[in-house]
């Protein structure tokens, strides 16, 4: 009975081993086509944002805080993007806001009705913003764009109105 028993074993082993394998490839099809059904309707989501005029992306930035210089430096990946089509705001609530358009520059050769069957370069309109120490002003800030980088520095302390008006008062008492 037992060798009946192993060798009817040993003869579904290779059946089942089969059959799992095809299962394991069939749950890889799966997911790879859920992945890119995914991915299709992020890329549809975008498409209609930047139909409606949303920012569609956020620029990669890197920000360095050495404790022996006086100024911050953020450097910001814009390449592509000319000089006149970046904006700065200062806002309200001590924010800087960088934002602007890249445009997708058309080879001569080609027609308004191109197709690009693979796109990894990304084109519209970005927006980051980055904290800034309370009170610095746009006066304060200087920024320059060199071969698609856009370096922009702040200072670490920037001088307050309301501190310096104080001393002038108190100065003036004496």
């Amino acid at each position: 009975m037992t060798v009946a028993t192993s060798s009817l074993i040993s003869h579904k082993l290779p059946h089942q081993s089969s059959q799992e394998e095809r299962f394991r490839a069939l749950d890889r099809n799966l997911a790879r086509k859920y992945v890119m059904l995914i991915l299709r309707q992020a890329r549809m989501a975008e498409a209609r944002r930047s139909k409606q005029g949303d920012v569609l992306y956020r620029p990669r930035v890197e920000i360095c805080d050495d404790p022996s210089s006086t100024r911050i430096t953020a450097t910001m990946e814009l390449p592509g993007v000319k000089s006149e089509d970046i904006r700065l705001q200062v806002g309200t609530n001590d924010t800087l806001r960088v934002s602007g358009e890249r445009r997708r520059k058309a080879p001569p050769d080609q027609g308004g009705d191109a197709k690009y069957p693979l796109q990894e370069i990304k084109y519209g309109k970005y927006e980051r913003v980055i904290d800034l120490p309370q009170g610095t002003m746009l006066s304060t800030i200087s920024a320059s764009v060199d071969d698609g980088l856009l370096v922009i520095s702040w200072p670490r302390e920037p001088p307050s109105a309301t501190t310096s008006g104080i001393d002038k008062g108190e100065a003036a008492e004496r």
